[in-house]
């Protein structure tokens, strides 16, 4: 099985810098234009492409990864106060609905064919939560791969103008060429939030990160 890659997430002394590959366009951080990944090493970027990134709060193994570095660096420089991981908290500790529960992909019949075969399409639940700078959440109901049911997947959408270098727009990426992004207190609250409404066990991880945040 192939070892999961997470984003290096660092304090250059004054931000928290989130190291975004730009040329993996199939692994779990990729640009998109209309929605669609492109090759970026062929394709010249423009400022209204985003970055896909699905974000990750810790590996197998339960260490703590991008979201969760992000937040322990949050407390630690004051992007996040106590004031704030304690409102975190109650609102994580107060969800009892949950987007792998409450939704349901459905698939639903056309009377279109091709070549024999009738057509049917197959709709996807998708909440959405911009929270500005063109950034955006995005968590969305897919079939699980390996058991039976439903999972719900948290997406953070990037502009790539939101990223340095700012040459970055107007020309090609550069072999294993990484952006940097210093997400806001208001991305990473909402971040939370996303994750505790998708699902019960995310909701749980993040009621044990914020928990020890707040002891930290």
């Amino acid at each position: 099985m192939r070892k999961r890659e997470f984003v290096d997430v660092l304090w250059d002394g004054e931000r928290i810098t989130c190291l975004l590959p730009l040329t993996s366009p199939t692994g779990r951080v990729r640009v998109k234009r209309s929605g669609h990944p492109i090759a970026t090493r062929q394709t010249e970027l423009r400022a209204d492409d985003v970055i896909e990134w699905q974000i990750a709060y810790r590996d197998d193994k339960g260490h703590l990864v991008e979201l969760g570095q992000i937040l322990w660096l949050a407390k630690k420089h004051g992007v996040l106060g106590l004031k704030e991981v304690v409102a975190l908290e109650d609102f994580v500790s107060a969800q009892s609905r949950f987007c792998d529960e409450q939704f349901v992909i459905v698939t639903e019949p056309s009377e279109q064919e091709f070549c024999g075969f009738k057509l049917h399409w197959r709709k996807h639940p998708l909440l959405r939560r911009e929270i500005g700078d063109g950034t955006a959440i995005e968590i969305e109901l897919r079939h699980r791969q390996r058991a039976v049911g439903f999972q719900a997947m948290v997406f953070l959408l990037i502009p790539v103008s939101q990223c340095d270098p700012a040459d970055i727009v107007g020309r090609r990426a550069k072999p294993k060429e990484k952006v940097a992004w210093t997400p806001s207190q208001d991305a990473l609250v909402t971040l939370v939030k996303a994750f505790a409404i998708a699902s019960r066990s995310h909701r749980d991880d993040m009621l044990k990160l914020l928990k020890a945040l707040k002891e930290g």
